[in-house]
């Protein structure tokens, strides 16, 4: 029970405290509440999604670097084709430089008007006719689409060329 109900009617007074106003103040006062600590979260991470875009930052870096060896392996067959090509105009013209100082043109033109009776036509016997040239590279891609892979046709259907 508290001690300021203790009194009996006709005992002697009970005893006042001295200073009433601490005791106040000890009324006044609460235990100060403890806060919570603050625990950082954690940060669960989706180890999926980042198994994913890992998968996918390697088949991109695969799929640039197989471009960069596709367009470095075709530009080594480029410049050795080039290269036989140089050697083959070389050969042809030293074929035509051959012929041409092997055949005698006027011996020609004499076979022909004696042996075989061709004349040289007039100058309104000749009609000018225009022919077509053949691009034979366009016919060279054509031939070279159908052995394509499957994987190689993907690839130049994604990045084109």
């Amino acid at each position: 029970m508290d001690p300021r109900f203790n009194y009996v009617h006709g005992s002697a007074a009970p005893k006042l405290p001295d200073s009433p106003v601490r005791e106040e103040q000890r009324v006044r006062r609460k235990r100060p509440v403890r806060k919570k600590v603050v625990q950082p979260e954690v940060v669960a991470f989706p180890l999926k999604r980042m198994i994913a875009c890992i998968l996918i930052g390697f088949m991109l870096v695969f799929v640039i670097i197989s471009r960069f060896s596709a367009i470095t392996e075709m530009n080594c067959r480029l410049s050795a084709l080039a290269g036989e090509y140089e050697t083959l105009k070389d050969s042809n013209r030293r074929l035509q430089a051959e012929i041409g100082s092997k055949i005698n043109l006027e011996k020609v033109r004499m076979i022909a008007e004696n042996e075989l009776n061709m004349k040289m036509p007039d100058s309104y016997h000749r009609i000018p006719v225009k022919v077509p040239r053949v691009n034979y590279s366009l016919v060279n891609q054509e031939i070279g689409q159908d052995t394509k892979s499957i994987l190689k046709s993907l690839m130049m259907a994604c990045f084109g060329q």
